[in-house]
């Protein structure tokens, strides 16, 4: 690295910016420059690098990795080469880059919650796209103009020669009233009488009639009413033609009718459509300023405004002119006369232009849109790794409307005119960046590994493609920024519209297309892995035998420079030039280019007003210029046709209006000005909720069938997937017993006589059962169990006890006599009872007998389940359901007979039966059983086979086939239940996973319907069933196997999770000094102290790390895994040295608790989830639930039982 000098760094200007960032970019690239600084690389010829540049200060740091100036081509052999050649390809940010890990973080959170995600997108998008259709109406409301069709308009001051002869001459005056009261009856009588001043008599004007009356010959004479007509335009057009629009023809000129109208309001928008004797439309865009408008309505206006047009040699524009004077020096008391002398000086050359879109136009946008077209389908048929091509099309449309109807509104609320440009022109430059945007987004989830979890792919497919997005959208919008200063007013307003909509676009790709993305990679999981599946079957193929790929086809999937940004960006540019190109036909292209370079090397000049500081003085709601350039164009197309029928333009000398304030007016601005709110207010958050809700309802029937990520996707970023927390000062010796409620709350008992209680829900508080004013001794403790509500411990002591310990209160509760006879039951555990306050304690012993202990009135019921030794009793209690609305509670149980009994409750009395299933030839013995209460089923496992039955039939509603399993340990999860049109139990996923009986390895087999979207169906496959349904011999099954799995549990959320000793590393070496352990030195205690003192002497480091490498180790359905130490390195070793693992429960939805010597390790996939945040699909939510069962009063209201 060349060291910097001492001189001071200078400021870094665009020009070595952009140099250094595109070598830094190419050097990161180039395999040959390894091992030299990106300036050495440039500069290894012996050219000598600055030092400003050799070591970049952090915000150069910064610019360089963050602009993204067109990188250097990957087939340069040089890096000198690199700076000339194939310089579009966007740079490659290392993830650690902040920028990208930015994107990355975002588009895992948002795949992560993709409705919350998509509500906010949709919730922006109907807020600014609901005023749209009130935006942009014919009536102009709130000041936005229509957008034309299929014609180029403008309505600019002309840019010409000074000395162009116009067209027509423009000529108004303003009538003022008080603010925004226009429309009363004595303003426009007053503005009746001023007209009448300066046109003569216009009651009832209607011009159309012979006429031989001459002009004379003094020009100072005044016309008489029928000189004037003859004059008038639809009498013919002539040099000496002239019109008028006015507000007053919609009461004919007519003061009576002006008085006795009852209604101007209705009158004036009834007359919006009224047309004059030469067929131009009275449109209240041109006969009033300052206009406020509800639901479409013109309510109120603050100027009438009457116009005289008039050619040249008009005697009737000289009248006008002659009669203002006079008004201005009678000095009425009526009114007060802008300026004072009646005089317009100022003047100013206007262009209106209507210009239908040439052959030459349809064209280019036709080849412009079928191109993008076929870009698209094209491109979107070679994306085989999608749900719904349909679904797609439909999301990339939405978007790009949204992007684009989100921009007209914002330019409307701005008073940003967009009528002077084809509505057809609009969508072309959001469709061309918009495209590449979201094909490169998608082709990058595409490649990102498909077994990684959505959040995954979503959020590295974003990170890769985010900030390329981002430096597009700066560019392009850099770039039309400095073509707005160069291009005339109308392509100016386009460049707005185009900056805004590109930053919609990538709003709303951020957004709503990440969160519909999201969602069809998640139900697209299905076809991915019945892909691995098939894929794994096939031979892997060299790369020799790969087709070579072919320019288009890059082209087409987004994999070469000229489908990234630059695209975009020179269809920007050539459009702006072509626009601008429009607007002055009579120019050459070229000489269109050379008066834009000319326009952005000279200020423009600024006009100024003589009404400009007038305005400010009588306070109108609207200035003359921003009037005049709002002009309708349909009203510029209506004059064209009068005064210039065979032609699309005219230009036209506009003077300043003469403006006259009635006497007494208050023109102080009020609250009745210009709307400051939208338009049709009072439906709008209506209907912003309304669209919400249903996008809401839309979203969760469309994904509530849909296997939840695991609530590993809702842990924060920032955190691995499991993460272990341990709970220690607690025993002094082992932790023999543990036992956990749904809800997190733990109980253990240790070889020091010591029984604890732990909530792990708060801050991981803890207690010791003991109550000093009460003698009760549990100990020798055989069993230990928690009631549903986790308001009781039951304790089971060899003393042929069971006693019960509030965990709430901390006290002791009933006190009953079992006999065991120091053994320790097949099941304990809390069973339910509809009236009684505390639920009845079961004891289930290896003989077959099962004891009801009725706490709260001290009484017993037993029952015989079964007559031979059992292997295996465990609850089964079923949540209500539409088939079976009271499902009693049930005790399953398997003997060393391979019988299975079920033990129903039947009030008031237990009921066991024998359930016959029927054996295969080659594996009859049932070894164990697992209810599966969420299913109404339940699972019996053989050596190498596992039933599924039907509770209530008793059928075997499929079998899988498995390798050798060790007994009571197969476990299962799966989706939640659905209900087919069959009418049968129906599940989206289901697995099963078990310890290898030879192996000893932990089998994980998943099964998933062969069609994506089906359900799998319980069903008799004999029945006939629905087109979704998809029966268990047709599903697919994936297995996967984990070696060394040592004790693990399975979890509803998807997860497999186990604790292993990691196997010590072979080969390494005895230390110098020799340990003075004895054989029984393995239990010893590291307590501190001295204790941990001579305990370090003795034991090596290595030795230790060896004695404490437990690791926890995670799978899913999908085959993903995951691991993370189970002790921390750095933490104090207060525990015990130990050899194996003590007892294993879970502690809810995602959490196990294992003890560890004497301390309890919590673990946890994702975040804490626990029984009051469970889902209907978590099986352990519905034990000790039943049919109507009650919510219990809270312990506060239960009475003290001894």
């Amino acid at each position: 690295m060349i060291a910097s000098t001492s001189k001071p760094q200078p400021s870094l200007t665009p020009i070595p910016a952009i140099a250094a960032f595109a070598i830094r970019c190419r050097w990161r690239r180039h395999r040959s420059c390894q091992g030299q600084s990106w300036p050495q690389a440039l500069c290894s010829s012996a050219q000598a690098v600055p030092a400003w540049l050799a070591v970049p200060s952090p915000s150069v740091q910064l610019a360089m990795d963050v602009i993204l100036i067109p990188a250097i081509s990957h087939h340069c052999v040089s890096p000198s080469a690199c700076l000339v050649k194939h310089t579009t390809e966007p740079p490659d940010l290392d993830t650690k880059h902040p920028l990208r890990h930015s994107f990355t973080k975002y588009g895992n959170q948002a795949a992560r919650r993709p409705v919350k995600t998509l509500l906010i997108s949709v919730a922006v998008a109907a807020v600014l796209i609901y005023p749209f259709p009130f935006l942009y109406t014919n009536d102009f409301t709130n000041g936005a103009s229509n957008l034309p069709h299929h014609v180029w308009t403008s309505a600019q001051p002309f840019q010409g020669p000074v000395d162009t002869r116009p067209d027509v001459v423009m000529r108004s005056i303003w009538v003022h009233g008080s603010y925004m009261n226009a429309l009363q009856p004595e303003v426009l009588q007053s503005a009746l009488e001023i007209q009448d001043e300066l046109l003569g008599p216009t009651l009832n004007f209607d011009p159309r009639r012979l006429s031989d009356h001459k002009y004379p010959a003094d020009i100072d004479t005044d016309l008489t009413t029928d000189m004037r007509d003859s004059f008038h335009a639809s009498n013919g057009l002539t040099n000496s033609s002239w019109f008028f629009h006015s507000p007053l023809q919609y009461w004919l000129c007519s003061k009576d009718r002006i008085a006795g109208d009852h209604s101007i309001i209705r009158t004036v928008n009834e007359g919006s459509r009224q047309a004059t004797l030469i067929n131009t439309t009275l449109r209240h865009s041109i006969v009033f300023s300052g206009k406020r408008f509800e639901g479409h309505r013109l309510v109120a206006a603050d100027t009438l405004v009457i116009t005289l047009i008039h050619m040249l040699d008009s005697p009737v524009g000289r009248q006008w002119e002659r009669k203002a004077e006079q008004l201005a020096r009678r000095k009425s008391k009526q009114w007060r006369i802008i300026p004072p002398d009646g005089r317009s000086y100022a003047s100013t050359l206007y262009e209106f232009r209507f210009q239908p879109l040439s052959f030459q136009d349809d064209l280019f946008l036709g080849v412009a849109y079928t191109a993008t077209a076929l870009y698209f389908f094209v491109s979107l048929s070679r994306m085989r790794a999608l749900k719904s091509r349909l679904g797609l099309i439909i999301a990339v449309t939405v978007q790009i409307a949204m992007s684009i109807m989100s921009s007209f509104t914002i330019c409307a609320i701005w008073k940003i005119d967009l009528s002077k440009i084809p509505r057809e022109v609009y969508p072309l430059i959001i469709l061309t960046v918009g495209l590449e945007n979201i094909f490169r987004f998608i082709n990058a989830v595409i490649l990102t590994p498909s077994d990684r979890s959505t959040s995954t792919r979503t959020g590295e497919a974003l990170g890769k493609t985010g900030y390329i997005a981002l430096a597009s959208v700066s560019q392009n919008i850099a770039i039309l920024w400095m073509l707005s200063k160069i291009v005339s007013p109308q392509i100016s307003a386009f460049c707005t519209f185009a900056a805004l909509a590109l930053c919609f676009d990538f709003f709303y790709l951020l957004t709503f297309f990440t969160a519909v993305l999201s969602i069809d990679v998640r139900r697209t999981e299905l076809s991915d892995s019945l892909t691995r599946v098939s894929t794994r079957k096939e031979p892997y193929s060299t790369s020799d035998s790969q087709p070579r790929k072919t320019w288009g086809d890059a082209v087409l999937r987004v994999e070469t420079a000229v489908s990234t940004r630059v695209a975009g960006t020179i269809v920007i540019i050539a459009f702006v030039i072509m626009a601008q190109w429009h607007f002055f036909d009579n120019e050459s292209l070229f000489q269109t280019i050379l008066r834009l370079w000319r326009s952005s090397s000279q200020p423009h000049p600024t006009r100024s007003s003589s009404t400009a500081f007038l305005s400010v003085d009588i306070h109108q709601a609207r200035t003359p210029t921003s009037w005049l350039r709002m002009q309708d164009h349909e009203t510029a197309h209506e004059v064209i046709q009068a005064i210039k029928p065979h032609a699309n333009r005219y230009i036209a000398q506009v003077y300043d209006p003469l403006i006259f304030v009635l006497d007494g007016s208050d023109r102080t601005p009020t609250s009745f000005g210009d709307s400051q709110l939208l338009p049709a207010a009072q439906g709008f958050f209506i209907a912003v909720i309304s669209i919400l809700a249903v996008v809401s309802l839309l979203m969760n029937y469309l994904l509530w069938d849909e296997l939840p990520e695991a609530g590993a996707e809702d842990r924060p970023d920032d955190k691995p997937l499991l993460s272990v927390k341990t709970l220690s000062l607690g025993h002094a010796l082992d932790i023999v017993l543990l036992k956990a409620s749904n809800d997190g709350i733990i109980a253990t008992v240790g070889l020091d006589r010591w029984i604890r209680i732990w909530d792990i829900r708060n801050g991981m508080f803890n207690y010791i059962v003991q109550d000093p004013g009460s003698d009760i001794d549990p100990f020798p403790v055989l069993a230990m169990a928690i009631d549903n509500d986790s308001n009781w411990l039951a304790l089971l002591s060899a003393k042929d006890k069971v006693m019960l310990w509030n965990i709430p209160e901390r006290r002791w509760g009933p006190v009953m006599s079992v006999e065991i006879k120091g053994r320790t039951p097949a099941t304990f555990c809390f069973g339910y009872h509809k009236t009684e306050l505390i639920d009845p304690v079961l004891v289930v012993r290896h003989n077959g007998i099962m004891t009801e202990m009725h706490m709260e009135t001290n009484e017993t019921k037993e029952l015989q389940i079964c007559r031979s030794p059992l292997v295996a009793a465990l609850p089964h209690f079923e949540k209500p359901s539409p088939q079976y609305p009271h499902p009693p509670p049930r005790i399953l149980t398997s003997s060393k007979r391979g019988c299975v009994h079920v033990a129903s409750q039947f009030e008031p009395d237990w009921v066991s039966e024998g359930l016959e299933i029927p054996d295969p030839e080659d594996d009859k013995e049932i070894r164990s059983i697992l209810p599966l209460p969420a299913l109404s089923s339940f699972l019996a496992c053989r050596d190498h086979t596992v039933d599924l039955i039907d509770m209530f039939t008793h059928k075997v509603t499929h079998t899988f086939a498995t390798k050798s399993m060790k007994p009571n340990t197969l476990r299962c999860f799966h989706s939640t239940r659905r209900r087919p049109q069959c009418g049968s139990v129906g599940l989206a996923s289901l697995a099963i996973a078990y310890t290898c009986a030879e192996t000893g390895s932990c089998i994980l087999q998943s099964y998933l319907p062969q069609r994506e979207g089906d359900t799998i169906c319980f069903r008799d496959p004999w029945k006939p069933g629905s087109k979704t349904c998809c029966l268990w011999r047709e599903t697919v099954e994936h297995k996967y196997e984990v070696q060394n799995p040592g004790e693990w549990q399975a979890l509803q959320i998807g997860y497999v999770v186990g604790v292993r000793k990691r196997e010590t590393r072979a080969g390494v070496k005895e230390t110098g000094s020799h340990s003075t352990l004895s054989p029984g030195t393995s239990g010893l205690r590291r307590r501190g102290g001295n204790g941990t003192h001579s305990l370090s002497h003795s034991i090596s480091k290595s030795e230790m790390d060896d004695e404490d490498s437990w690791e926890v180790w995670s799978i899913n359905a999908r085959g993903d895994r995951s691991s993370t130490p189970l002790c921390d390195a750095n933490q104090n070793h207060e525990s015990l040295l130990v050899n194996g693992l003590g007892p294993m429960e879970k502690a809810g939805k995602s959490v196990i608790a294992v003890a560890l010597g004497n301390i309890i390790k919590v673990i946890t996939v994702g975040s804490d989830k626990f029984d009051g945040t469970q889902e209907e699909s978590d099986d352990s939510a519905f034990v000790g639930m039943a049919a109507s069962r009650k919510k219990k009063p809270s312990i506060s209201t239960r009475k003290r039982t001894a």
